[in-house]
């Protein structure tokens, strides 16, 4: 009985593996939909003043020759603008391109873009710091970064553009994990709700002073996720469960040259559902997760993530590993502004597995990085859905709902 039991622990349930096959058909074929579109990138959502637009850009691959020029739509309110795009040190073979161009008007505050000629995707671009009248002496010899004036409307001659910032040169706060609520059933016809909240905080901005005398202090992060299971199906609809994690953690870019990562992960993190007594669980752990990307033909991405952990603390659930192990396998492939799969699977040192499923595509367009509207479709099966049931097998679970982030 030991053997088929363990027999039956390493492997995902049949419903599981049916619907994998459903789940990549369906990213495969919605992403086929989207190559026949173009796909614009910026490294960022920022503009400043000197006028030069500088994008990437990736063509269907039903277009066999990059145009020497794109059209590019930029609108804000009432004030429109074409701008031409020259395609700029052209790569053999690339699936992006590099073009520049530059733009007559002002613009200041949130500027909608998308390419003129040829189906697209569009960005949001933000001016956030109008123009300083010193800048008409010499837009050449000023700094920018010195001159600017909540006071002072754009100057004539004054422009607008994208910068490309280093990487990881984003906000403040933002999404950490996917941002969903999905709705499903599993085999006993239990009707449940989970919905997951996450987002990271990076206290020293790379213009903050501290970040200016330390540069390496931009790295930090605090991150807070809280997932819940709400049974909807029971009488008063109480929660199954939550887990609470806050964590700490530094990223560290790479080169991603050979078999080097493109960027590593290391922190510590707390998980607990907020109980005492004995249905208390709790447990501190150390990781460290590279992060390798690989870009592929239409826009595509498949990042490999794996994270690997050890266990610091946990005394309220000591035979933990036998249930997550050590190490979260995890992998995302898709394009951004079309469908994306992701999967996580983990196994217990006894051999008790977990796998998870996520398809999602969106139906609005995304306007800051992984933001937007999608819609998200999860199947788990395994142990361990609820940190109070981690020792424990969760019947296949099939949801369906919104994110907003993924």
């Amino acid at each position: 009985m030991r053997m088929l039991d363990q027999f039956a622990n390493n492997q995902l349930d049949i419903k599981m593996r049916l619907f994998w096959t459903l789940l990549v058909s369906f990213c495969i074929s919605n992403t086929a939909f989207a190559e026949e579109e173009w796909l614009i990138v910026s490294k960022n959502e920022i503009l400043d003043q000197s006028g030069n637009i500088s994008l990437e850009a990736v063509k269907p691959d039903s277009v066999k020759v990059w145009p020497q020029v794109l059209l590019l739509n930029l609108s804000q309110d009432n004030l429109h603008e074409q701008v031409a795009l020259h395609l700029v040190n052209e790569k053999k073979d690339s699936t992006r391109q590099h073009y520049e161009g530059r733009a007559e008007k002002h613009f200041i505050g949130n500027v909608l873009v998308s390419l003129a000629q040829e189906t697209s995707n569009r960005l949001m671009l933000v001016q956030n710091k109008p123009y300083d009248a010193l800048q008409t002496a010499n837009a050449d010899t000023i700094d920018a970064e010195d001159n600017f004036s909540n006071e002072v409307k754009p100057a004539e001659g004054e422009f607008s553009k994208i910068i490309i910032p280093e990487p990881k040169e984003d906000r403040t706060i933002t999404a950490n994990e996917p941002l969903y609520f999905i709705v499903g059933s599993n085999d006993q016809r239990d009707f449940d709700a989970r919905f997951q909240l996450s987002f990271k905080y990076r206290p020293f901005d790379p213009e903050a002073r501290v970040a200016k005398f330390i540069p390496y202090a931009s790295n930090l992060y605090f991150a807070y996720t809280q997932t819940s299971i709400w049974d909807l199906g029971s009488e008063s609809s109480p929660f199954k469960d939550t887990s609470y994690r806050p964590s700490i953690y530094y990223n560290w870019n790479e080169s991603g040259k050979g078999y080097n990562p493109n960027s590593w992960k290391f922190g510590l993190e707390h998980e607990s559902n907020g109980r005492d007594g004995d249905e208390s669980r709790s447990l501190n752990i150390a990781f460290v997760q590279p992060i390798w990307n690989l870009d592929y033909s239409g826009g595509k991405t498949f990042t490999f993530m794996p994270r690997f952990y050890y266990y610091l603390e946990k005394s309220d659930n000591r035979d933990m590993h036998h249930y997550r192990g050590y190490v979260d396998w995890m992998a995302r492939y898709g394009r951004e502004d079309a469908a994306i799969l992701t999967a996580m699977y983990r196994q217990g040192t006894e051999g008790y597995a977990q796998g998870q499923l996520d398809l999602s595509y969106p139906i609005s367009d995304k306007i800051f990085g992984r933001t937007g509207t999608f819609l998200h479709f999860q199947l788990l099966s395994g142990y361990g859905e609820t940190l109070i049931d981690y020792n424990k097998k969760s019947d296949t679970q099939l949801r369906i709902g919104i994110s907003l982030a993924r």
